[in-house]
């Protein structure tokens, strides 16, 4: 009889999980006809709330605002957290499409940013416990903390492999093991639930930084993994492989190139492998300024926009330089660079989170 039963309960949760798919279908589909060119570039632009006000969140369409490391509202308290996410809401919601934004930080190890919030040991640490329910279990006690002040993603989980202690960034890593990595990629669970958006305090979780930023020639940090594909997808690749069977909402693409391509820009790996092949159904964002590396000079141009949409980046953080990315995608658009299918697809993805969310 106990197997009869979750036989029917695990029936009924995919039906459910298909309705909801069929009606998300239906609602981005409906609002993706109604979307001019600035509302979809808005929906792609990421920016920094220490220079995005309101006003500006609703004059440029923002798709989302996030809070880097230290970056807090004053006070930062949960409250002040809580009226800062309100007033970016509701700035948002009352554009003519009313399209939220989704707004992100770095509770890389519990709401860090947030004075009194539970702050967990670094990755390094958990990965030693080899203890894949604790790690979630820290992970749901993170999506609580979260969501009360407000904000629904966190760019975490780091699952990254590191294979050279030389490399400043490894507390990033769970382990030099892929196993123990993907293992850990529990946490995944634990920020957004069984299902995104079934539970009151469920987050967008960030598989990051694909692929390959702990295999960097003599753990250069934003170096170059000078490694051939078998390995970058036994070792480094498996992780995002275990995070996307979890349903991981979104992925981080890391600074690091590939055998001197930029991650940023290599649509074989985001577009090809991650999306294509594996699957990933949900969106890609970009590192904090990652396009500005892609020609390797200060300043991003038209053509690294392009370069990096085009390579499947889906929402780019822009942190202090939304403006101007929207204007150069605007440009990319209308002078063929980018096919308006990609920005389609793009806006698509985050929107299908966003109605996932609840928001």
């Amino acid at each position: 009889m106990r197997v009869d039963a979750r036989r029917a309960l695990v029936h009924r949760e995919r039906d459910v999980h298909q309705r909801r798919q069929r009606r998300r279908e239906v609602r981005v589909g409906d609002l993706l006809w109604r979307m001019d060119l600035a509302d979809k570039v808005g929906q792609m632009t990421q920016a920094e709330r220490s220079v995005v006000t309101p006003a500006d969140v609703a004059a440029y369409r923002l798709g989302s605002v996030l809070s880097g490391g230290g970056s807090a509202p004053d006070p930062n308290t949960p409250a002040g957290w809580a009226d800062m996410y309100d007033a970016y809401q509701t700035a948002a919601i009352a554009t003519p499409l009313g399209i939220p934004i989704i707004y992100g930080v770095d509770a890389v190890h519990g709401h860090n940013n947030v004075p009194g919030a539970t702050v967990f040991p670094h990755n390094i640490g958990l990965g030693a416990t080899r203890n894949a329910d604790l790690v979630e279990r820290i992970g749901r006690a993170t999506a609580i903390e979260v969501a009360a002040t407000g904000p629904t993603w966190t760019f975490s989980p780091c699952l990254c492999v590191a294979r050279d202690d030389r490399w400043g960034r490894t507390y990033e890593s769970f382990s030099e093991v892929p196993e123990i990595v993907a293992d850990m990629s529990s946490i995944v669970t634990g920020y957004q639930g069984e299902v995104l958006g079934a539970e009151r305090a469920s987050i967008l979780a960030t598989a990051k930084h694909f692929v390959g930023d702990g295999a960097t020639s003599r753990g250069i940090d934003q170096g170059d993994a000078q490694i051939g594909e078998e390995e970058l997808r036994a070792i480094h690749l498996a992780p995002f492989e275990a995070a996307i069977e979890r349903g991981v909402g979104a992925v981080m693409v890391s600074f690091s190139s590939w055998n001197d391509v930029k991650l940023h820009a290599h649509e074989y790996l985001i577009t090809g492998v991650l999306k294509g092949e594996l699957g990933f159904d949900g969106f890609v964002v970009s590192d904090w300024a990652g396009i500005d590396q892609i020609d390797g000079r200060d300043g991003f141009t038209v053509a690294e926009v392009a370069a990096a949409v085009n390579a499947g980046i889906d929402m780019v953080m822009v942190p202090y330089d939304y403006q101007a990315f929207v204007e150069l995608l605007t440009e990319a658009v209308e002078t063929g660079l980018v096919p308006v299918e990609r920005i389609d697809d793009a806006v698509e993805r985050i929107l299908a989170k966003k109605f996932e969310l609840g928001l």
